[in-house]
């Protein structure tokens, strides 16, 4: 009997050619003044992508999640970006050599497929992003910030959709261009609506319709 493997299952064989490498929560993993040591495939973990502002302030540009691959630009045409990569919690990773990375890749059209996929995945998120300040109250771009984590990063459960994703209100205020301040007032509105919930401070979306209906209200 012969059995298919998915363009995810390809990509995550990468892990065969890698070193596993384990990082705490709040580690850097790669730095602006660095070439990054090889490219990373995530096996447990998340991992936050953004830039510092001329203010000091951060700039979240994306989260990367398991078998989600980084960096890829730098993979592919070898640019650097000056962008940090840093752990959210205790992160599991293979390190693979970027040669190795790109050859896996030439030669394996599932594999290339799978990427290709990962990218697009990119794309949305940024563009996303663009949706997102077009919201003109702080109160929608935060609901809308967190239909699109519990769409990405969400698990079903029992009580609701859990964003696996460690995100704290700071991320989101990154990510929405609000204060930490607002983004916390706001929230806690929410939750007070029975429209969010915390689980081992993670956030929690109660009802994803209920949420999609409170965006088209406010």
């Amino acid at each position: 009997m012969n059995i298919t493997t998915t363009p995810i299952e390809k990509l995550t064989e990468l892990g065969k050619h890698g070193t596993i490498q384990t990082f705490t929560k709040d580690e850097i993993i790669i730095r602006t003044d660095q070439a990054p040591p090889g490219v990373f495939l995530i096996k447990e973990g998340y991992i936050k992508a953004y830039s510092i502002t001329d203010a000091g302030d951060e700039n979240l540009h994306i989260i990367y999640g398991p078998n989600m691959i980084f960096p890829i630009i730098w993979a592919i045409t070898g640019k650097l970006r000056q962008v940090f990569y840093e752990a959210m919690d205790d992160v599991s990773v293979y390190r693979i050599d970027r040669d190795m990375f790109l050859t896996f890749i030439s030669e394996d059209p599932v594999a290339s497929n799978a990427l290709l996929h990962r990218v697009i995945d990119m794309f949305n998120v940024y563009a996303d992003r663009v949706d997102n300040l077009e919201y003109t109250h702080s109160y929608s771009r935060i609901v809308y910030r967190l239909l699109k984590l519990a769409q990405q990063y969400g698990e079903q459960g029992a009580s609701g959709t859990l964003i696996k994703a460690p995100v704290k209100h700071y991320d989101i205020a990154n990510s929405t261009n609000c204060s930490r301040e607002t983004v916390s007032r706001e929230m806690e509105k929410l939750e007070k609506k029975g429209l969010i919930m915390y689980q081992n401070h993670h956030i929690l979306v109660v009802d994803i319709d209920t949420l999609e209906k409170e965006l088209l209200r406010s």
